[in-house]
């Protein structure tokens, strides 16, 4: 039985600062534009369903308990949970929590500055944790791995996205608090820092997107004002665009199935972790 309200579903352990410099969430014009994008946009359905295969792959799936770190409105973890795994998200905004608890009726929510680390969260360890577009914003990335090892069972995994290359940097990652964007050789070394588990698989994805990446950096460098960056980047193209490139990606997904090549690029890239 879903609950009454989106709040029952949340559970309060802490909850980031209002001054705190992360994403900024005051603008409503960026919020409306992330909540149309995160619901309807082909970059986010993509990689829902990006991230969804390479779980199966894995052999994470229906009834397996799943930990979505920096979760934020819900993008993620309304999707899994949807496909039947048992998910709790965790975000320091409770704003964000709010929807993502509206999203995801079955879903689990904690409310938890993640600077503080875990060790105010409950001591359960699951199948899996997700760190889904969260290591880019971080100045010790590392150590976020550690945590979210440590929340993980025993052969369970730790898995997560990034955007890449740091030759498609643009406004667009400065507007999101973006600290870069990963090499696969550099993503390689972080992920090998973590001496609790082992690389499974670095995989880049969204491969087709890289000309309209290099599109979007010399179009944002004209703009001045930050929301507007923020905007004209989240709007959903019109509707026969934003179909056919989603089906693109997924003609891409299908072509590009098992082992990945590192050395090959994408605008992102997906990793596994398995700890020991």
């Amino acid at each position: 039985m879903a609950p009454d309200s989106p709040s029952e579903q949340i559970q309060i352990f802490s909850e980031l600062p209002a001054d705190h410099a992360s994403f900024d969430i005051s603008d409503p014009r960026v919020m409306a534009a992330l909540s149309r994008a995160e619901e309807l946009h082909f970059w986010h359905r993509s990689r829902n369903e990006f991230i969804a295969s390479r779980l199966r792959m894995l052999g994470i799936g229906a009834g397996q308990r799943f930990l979505d770190l920096g979760c934020g409105a819900g993008c993620v973890s309304a999707h899994l949970s949807i496909l039947g795994l048992s998910v709790v998200g965790v975000d320091g905004h409770r704003h964000l929590l709010l929807r993502a608890a509206q999203r995801a009726p079955k879903a689990k929510f904690w409310l938890h500055d993640l600077t503080r680390g875990v060790d105010e969260l409950p001591p359960d360890r699951f199948d899996a944790v997700g760190l889904f577009d969260v290591l880019e914003h971080l100045d010790h990335p590392s150590q976020t791995l550690r945590q979210a090892a440590d929340l993980v069972r025993s052969n369970g995994f730790v898995v997560g996205t990034v955007p890449a290359m740091m030759s498609l940097w643009s406004r667009a990652d400065e507007q999101a608090g973006h600290v870069r964007r990963y090499e696969t050789a550099e993503l390689h070394r972080l992920l090998r820092s973590n001496q609790d588990c082992h690389v499974v698989e670095i995989v880049p994805f969204h491969r087709v997107l890289i000309p309209l990446w290099w599109m979007r950096k010399l179009m944002l460098a004209r703009r001045r004002d930050g929301a507007s960056v923020s905007t004209t980047n989240l709007r959903v193209p019109p509707w026969p665009i934003n179909e056919w490139m989603l089906r693109l990606l997924r003609v891409e997904r299908a072509l590009s199935r098992g082992p990945s090549a590192w050395s090959q690029h994408g605008t992102s890239l997906w990793f596994a972790l398995r700890k020991a």
